[in-house]
């Protein structure tokens, strides 16, 4: 009888051992499936006489062959491979925005200077106001669409997060069930190879979405621990929920909890960051290269005059918060800085111009506060208006207003007891505000008196020059002080304590507070997706402030408007327009760069961690056939050892009857 149970256990062994070689085959193409091996141990012997025999052999179990370092670096791997993946797709498609091309930012952005330039050369052409007014509404309509891509890219981004959290609850959901089903058979004493292959599967796919790795416990258990093992997953499923929080970021928290779980790895890290910090940072990048644009083109147009000289009305197009709270509090569209505005207010009848000066505290003045300083000026007009919260400037009765810092043709007199008229002429060129103050050596007569001289100081005390007003000058005649700016003595006497001054502006606005209220601009709005050109401009070309002196063909204020170009701002980190905007497009290449190298990083990285894997794990159908065709003959050996004992036993039957 024990040569009966001798062949049995063999043939059971090796059907089994079949079986399993079978199973090897089927599944050599299977994602996540580990090969299995048969464990065999012979069966304790037993003692016949004195001697110990054999009993045959059993399977002591069938072994899943997988390396655990190198799952948990694949899985790592994993994480790291989706996170970068997702990286790199986000960044090629900010790179794709910002590319130069034909109808790009970069293109709209070197033709609206282009046309400035045009302009300046010849200011007076309506077809060239027309299509500088063009190409100024192509720029800011290419900032309008950049921020809209990008906001859309956003949208895209954000769906995605929802969809890559609900795909994370569905594989944490099956890893629960199966976390259950294999606990339920290890308490049968059976390893479950096939469930733990289906459950390695899912991890891997979990890894590629968030950071997970799996750890057996205790009795069998298997817990699946994510983000860091700030979640625990065991038999019990748990759920995400991707959400917008009040600081205007997004994240993902569990169901019922408010706190965002910081995750490592995995898409839904790299969609995070890319919600979070580099969408935003390239947004804001853009938003504040398109503002200083707008910004400082209005701040120069608003510093010019249109052919037909000074302005009867300004009306602001950009609104405060609050028009009774400081400056500082009322939340302006552009940033304002307390300094000097100085008003040029000219008698229409006479021509006669004056300078005032109007000193803004932000920390103290509010909007109402600016207008009731305007209005304190003769001739001038400061309106609130209370419902759009902006301000109009209007010149009174017989005077005209400007902002472009022309000297005063006749400066105040009122300190003045002689009988002669001073007069200015030309362009301040300083680079400075400055008064400069003039005074006499004596009294006597303009051009008869010997010796009389004129002293002209700045406001620190230096001299500028002295002339000689007295014998040997012509009166009336000009004289140049500097900085393109002369004076000239009418006939008549000065007294010794006569004196006049002259405010000279080469900023009439320190403060910034014009393009800030849209005083006389060209564009408006203050962020993209709200700039526009001003309907008044775009439908009348001939009101753009192309001068600053007011006579036709003259067009130095757009001439200061294409040496905009060139400026360097430090709200742009010392960078020109054209420098910022090549500086971001350059960014975003970067990104791509650093992404793609990083992915073929561990892209090669998974290439060879799978090659260990599949030399331990993975199936060789070679070998395979191979162990199949000597678990056959193994199979055949104890069936023909059968066959042998149950002829022994019956020609001992036989001996017997």
């Amino acid at each position: 009888m024990k040569a009966f149970d001798i062949g049995l256990s063999a043939l059971k062994t090796q059907q089994q051992t079949l079986s399993v070689l079978g199973n090897n085959l089927a599944n050599a193409s299977t994602p996540g499936y580990h090969r299995q091996r048969v464990e065999l141990a012979s069966r304790f012997p037993l003692r016949d006489d004195n001697l110990h025999i054999g009993t045959g052999v059993d399977v002591t179990r069938i072994t899943r062959l997988r390396d655990s370092a190198i799952e948990t670096s694949l899985l790592r791997n994993a994480s790291e491979l989706g996170a970068t993946e997702k990286t790199l797709a986000v960044a090629q498609q900010i790179e794709s925005l910002m590319t130069p091309g034909d109808a790009s930012i970069h293109t709209t952005l070197s033709n609206f200077f282009d046309r400035v330039q045009k302009m300046a050369n010849a200011p007076q052409d309506m077809t060239v106001r027309e299509e500088f007014l063009s190409s100024a509404s192509e720029l800011v309509d290419s900032f309008n669409g950049l921020s809209s891509q990008l906001q859309s890219l956003t949208r895209d981004l954000r769906l995605e997060l929802d969809d890559g959290v609900k795909q994370v609850n569905q594989h944490l959901n099956d890893l629960a069930e199966l976390n259950s089903k294999i606990f339920q058979l290890r308490t049968t004493g059976s390893e479950p190879n096939d469930l733990l292959d289906r459950r390695d599967q899912l991890l891997s796919e979990l890894s590629s979405w968030i950071d997970a790795d799996s750890q057996t416990m205790d009795l069998g258990r298997e817990q699946i621990m994510v983000a860091g093992g700030a979640v625990v997953v065991g038999s019990v499923p748990v759920e995400f929920q991707a959400r917008d929080f009040r600081d205007g970021t997004s994240g993902v928290t569990l169901s019922g909890l408010s706190n965002p779980i910081s995750l490592t790895s995995g898409k839904l890290s790299s969609l995070i960051t890319a919600l979070n910090e580099t969408i935003p940072e390239f947004q804001n990048r853009l938003n504040e290269l398109s503002r200083q644009i707008v910004r400082e083109v209005d701040q120069q147009h608003a510093e010019g005059m249109s052919d037909q000289g000074p302005y009867s009305v300004l009306l602001g197009s950009r609104a405060v918060e609050d028009v009774n709270v400081p400056l500082q509090y009322a939340n302006p569209e552009f940033p304002i800085q307390s300094g000097d505005l100085y008003i040029t207010i000219t008698e229409d009848a006479t021509g006669n111009r004056r300078t005032e000066k109007v000193n803004i505290d932000i920390n103290n003045d509010s909007l109402t506060d600016v207008a009731a300083k305007l209005s304190a000026l003769t001739g001038v007009v400061g309106t609130v208006d209370s419902v759009r919260k902006t301000l109009m400037i209007s010149a009174e009765g017989p005077y005209s207003v400007d902002f472009a810092g022309r000297p005063d043709n006749v400066p105040t007199t009122s300190a003045m007891t002689g009988t002669s008229t001073p007069r200015f002429s030309g362009l301040y060129t300083g680079d400075v505000n400055d008064a400069w103050f003039v005074t006499f050596s004596g009294a006597g007569t303009i051009g008869v008196t010997e010796g009389l001289t004129a002293t002209i100081r700045d406001q620190a005390g230096q001299i500028i020059g002295v002339q000689n007003v007295g014998n040997g000058y012509e009166a009336g005649t000009e004289f140049t002080l500097r900085d393109g700016v002369s004076l000239s003595m009418g006939s008549g006497t000065v007294d010794a304590t006569d004196t006049f001054s002259l405010a000279v502006t080469s900023e009439p606005d320190e403060t910034g507070i014009l393009s800030a209220l849209g005083i006389n601009s060209l564009f408006e709005g203050s962020k993209p997706q709200q700039f526009s050109i001003r309907d008044e401009l775009r439908n009348n070309p001939e009101r753009l402030a192309t001068t600053i002196t007011g006579f036709p063909g003259e067009g130095l204020n757009v001439a200061s408007m294409a040496d905009l170009r060139d400026m360097r701002l430090d709200a742009l980190g010392g960078r020109t327009f054209v420098e910022e905007l090549s500086d971001i497009t350059s960014e975003s290449g970067l990104q791509v760069q650093a992404a793609e190298s990083q992915n073929e990083q561990l892209s090669g990285f998974q290439t060879r961690l799978e090659a260990d894997r599949d030399a331990i794990s993975g199936v060789d159908i070679n070998q395979e056939v191979l162990a199949m065709m000597q678990a056959e003959r193994a199979y055949q050996a104890a069936a023909r050892y059968m066959s042998t004992a149950d002829q022994m036993l019956e020609e001992l039957f036989n001996l017997a009857r």
